[in-house]
């Protein structure tokens, strides 16, 4: 017991946190799930041992952090070339883990293994319609941003198809799971196309719209660059979950506790995703907001403006066309944050004589 104990607190610390740089549908959440769900199932098998099913199910998709088409593979060399795993297993056994981790995804050209890897196939799984259709919608955005909604349907439709429904490659491994009978609920809405296309509807315009009444400034498909340092942590928590409600794709760069780092470690990988494209806009904390924002400001791609008030946020927009909001954790509550970020992402850039201003902004050779 002390040992899963042991492991556990080191998932937790160590390998959990990695997840909230990936997209919206394998957060931090998602691992949990599989996590959680994964020992569920063991408990119809007596033999296998958890610590090494819990870490296969921590590390399943750490390789998205390397590679989408083969995130499979690189979490089980991951997991291979860990070197802190053999404080508490051994070769063969970390060997297992990987195949497990190596054999979850739903597309594979082989069956799994072992016990381990279908046990964590089948808990990644999560048949829920509301769910496969959310990941759906935003898997498209990410990956196909030119779509309009039509196209965005018409490849939803296909994608179905393919994967859920009769002959999809979706396959089910364990007996005792709940997911054939959710499956089978969810292939039935597969052929309701107007009850399919009313709840398409609805979960592709939450995804689209922060509510009804607000414009915004976001982008469907370009996530929210997120960043902080120790002191800033909490705050960006709150950032977190409010983005999390209103169904809103992030990218945190870090930091991931509220242990001592340096601001600058995270500030410029998030700076560079803002320039590059990758991400739009960004939001930016630490204890005072001054030494992340004069990071990001080394970005000539970067117009980050530190804001206390919801006043500054707008005018930082309205005239400067700021692309970043930084704010200082210490100074704030959450609720002023969260207002701030509100106003930021709802406040349009005017343009106009501002234009010119702006234009001038970078340093030219």
């Amino acid at each position: 017991m002390i040992r899963f104990d042991e492991i556990s607190i080191f998932l937790e610390k160590e390998i959990v946190p990695r997840y909230d740089a990936f997209d919206a549908g394998h957060r931090r959440d998602h691992v949990h799930y599989v996590m959680q769900e994964s020992l569920k199932l063991a408990e119809y098998y007596p033999t296998v041992d958890r610590a090494m099913l819990l870490v296969a199910a921590a590390y399943h998709d750490l390789g998205l952090e390397i590679d989408r088409k083969t995130h499979h593979i690189e979490s089980a060399r991951i997991i291979r070339e860990d070197q802190r795993l053999t404080q508490w297993f051994t070769a063969a056994e970390i060997e297992i883990i990987a195949q497990a981790a190596e054999d979850h995804r739903a597309s594979s050209d082989h069956d799994p293994r072992t016990v381990y890897g279908r046990l964590v196939a089948e808990a990644d799984r999560h048949i829920d319609g509301d769910t496969i259709i959310r990941r759906t919608i935003q898997f498209s955005f990410k990956h196909y941003p030119n779509l309009d909604k039509e196209e965005n349907y018409r490849r939803f439709q296909e994608h179905m198809s393919e994967k859920y429904d009769e002959g999809g490659y979706l396959k089910l491994w364990i007996p005792e799971s709940s997911n054939a009978k959710r499956l089978q609920d969810f292939r039935k809405l597969l052929h309701q196309p107007d009850e399919l296309r009313k709840k398409f509807d609805i979960i592709y315009d939450q995804l689209t719209k922060i509510n009804n009444n607000m414009t915004t400034i976001l982008k469907p498909g370009i996530p929210v660059a997120l960043c902080s340092d120790h002191a800033g942590y909490a705050t960006k928590q709150a950032v977190i979950n409010y983005l999390k409600n209103n169904n809103i794709e992030y990218k945190d760069f870090g930091t991931y506790s509220e242990e001592s780092c340096d601001y600058p470690d995270f500030a410029h990988p998030c700076a560079i995703a803002i320039e590059n494209g990758e991400c739009y806009p960004g939001i930016a904390i630490c204890g005072s907001g001054e030494g992340i924002n004069i990071t990001l400001n080394k970005h000539q791609g970067i117009r980050s403006a530190l804001c206390w008030l919801p006043e500054l946020a707008s005018l930082a927009r309205q005239h400067n066309d700021a692309n970043v909001l930084a704010m200082p954790g210490r100074f704030v509550t959450d609720e002023e944050a969260i207002e701030m970020v509100k106003t930021f992402f709802s406040t349009q850039f005017e343009g106009g004589r501002h234009q010119n201003r702006v234009n001038k902004i970078p340093v030219t050779q």
